[in-house]
């Protein structure tokens, strides 16, 4: 990402802000449908990753604050700001910058909804993998000076091009794609740095969903719909609740209108 933000990013980053908002209101008053959750998707993935392009973007802001931070030794504010303003966006409403803005996690999302047998990776397995990513992403910039994540970096498919090894990153990114048809969202629950931060953020979220325990019927409908495992961790009040992208799918299985996108 430039050390200056022209024009043309901030107003990828202020649409961002609009997109969280729009979604958000939709969530709240129960409006989230499948249909209108694709189009959504479709236009996320023309609009900010083939017409805006790879940059900015959730990851490169946190890449590029600690290349700044442990390779150059300086903070500068376009980055910073950046970084600050998609994880507040994030705890304002869980994960809206994650679920309906990144260009890559839209993608994923997007095939996701073809056809095919689902499977849900246990939270331990998901996170102990992004822990040590997050980690060997810190220990590579301090240790050996290398942004070992440029190597494979799957935003690369926004701008048709990749770091060398050119095979590697295509091979990554392939696997990620293929992957995304079974497993919900697989680069942001085993891979994504920002993911990782933005999944501790969220704990303390301000929208997010709620159970209303007067009016659940313990059916498990919300728990199947979601396609991870937070709803699970949610109706049992775990403290630690897996990843949410904010799809909305919870909300619009539920039969009895017991769960609700708020405080």
């Amino acid at each position: 990402m430039p050390v200056q933000m022209n024009p043309w990013m901030i107003s990828k980053v202020v649409l961002w802000i609009l997109i969280a908002i729009v979604s958000t209101y939709f969530l709240r008053k129960n409006k989230v449908t499948s249909k209108i959750r694709i189009y959504f998707l479709v236009g996320g993935v023309i609009i900010f990753g083939f017409i805006y392009g790879v940059e900015p973007n959730p990851v490169s802001s946190l890449r590029n604050l600690f290349k700044n931070i442990f390779l150059q030794h300086r903070l500068l504010p376009a980055i910073l700001l950046v970084f600050v303003i998609l994880l507040l966006v994030s705890w304002w409403s869980n994960k809206s910058i994650c679920g309906w803005g990144c260009q890559f996690g839209l993608l994923q999302d997007l095939l996701y909804r073809v056809p095919s047998r689902k499977r849900k990776p246990p939270i331990r397995l998901s996170q102990i993998i992004r822990f040590f990513f997050f980690v060997g992403l810190i220990l590579g910039l301090i240790m050996w000076k290398i942004d070992w994540l440029a190597f494979v970096d799957p935003f690369g498919i926004f701008r048709w091009s990749f770091s060398r090894p050119v095979i590697l990153g295509m091979s990554f990114v392939s696997a990620v794609l293929i992957l995304s048809v079974f497993i919900y969202r697989p680069w942001c629950h085993f891979f994504c740095p920002f993911g990782f931060i933005s999944w501790i953020v969220e704990q303390k979220s301000l929208n997010k969903p709620v159970i209303n325990l007067e009016t659940c019927k313990q059916c498990q409908l919300c728990v199947k719909a979601c396609p991870g495992n937070a709803m699970e961790d949610i109706l049992h009040n775990k403290k630690w609740r897996s990843d949410c992208f904010a799809c909305g799918a919870c909300i619009e299985a539920c039969r009895f209108h017991a769960i609700q996108w708020g405080k």
